[in-house]
């Protein structure tokens, strides 16, 4: 947009240490309907998707414009590792 305060914004967060040296985006297929959100937890990488779901009528202006946003494992190594962290979670509680 060459607005000088994104620009600025844009050198400093290249300036973070993201975790990933050496590491290059995953390729995206052109007909891709979700591209996962992938972290870094430990030694592992958990892969989600993400839905967003907007709620609002006319007639309502305490809905209007809400939206949730959910995320969901992408892959089975994800949700063995969030079954596994809640269960060890409820222990805890």
């Amino acid at each position: 947009s060459g607005d000088a305060a994104l620009i600025e914004l844009e050198r400093e967060l290249r300036t973070y240490p993201s975790g990933l040296r050496g590491s290059r985006p995953s390729p995206v297929e052109p007909n891709a309907i979700v591209h996962p959100l992938r972290l870094a937890h430990g030694d592992q990488v958990l892969s989600f998707i993400s839905t967003i779901t907007v709620f609002g009528t006319p007639l309502d202006v305490t809905l209007s414009e809400l939206a949730i946003e959910s995320f969901f494992p992408a892959d089975e190594q994800t949700r063995t590792v969030l079954v596994r962290l809640a269960k060890e979670r409820a222990e805890l509680s």
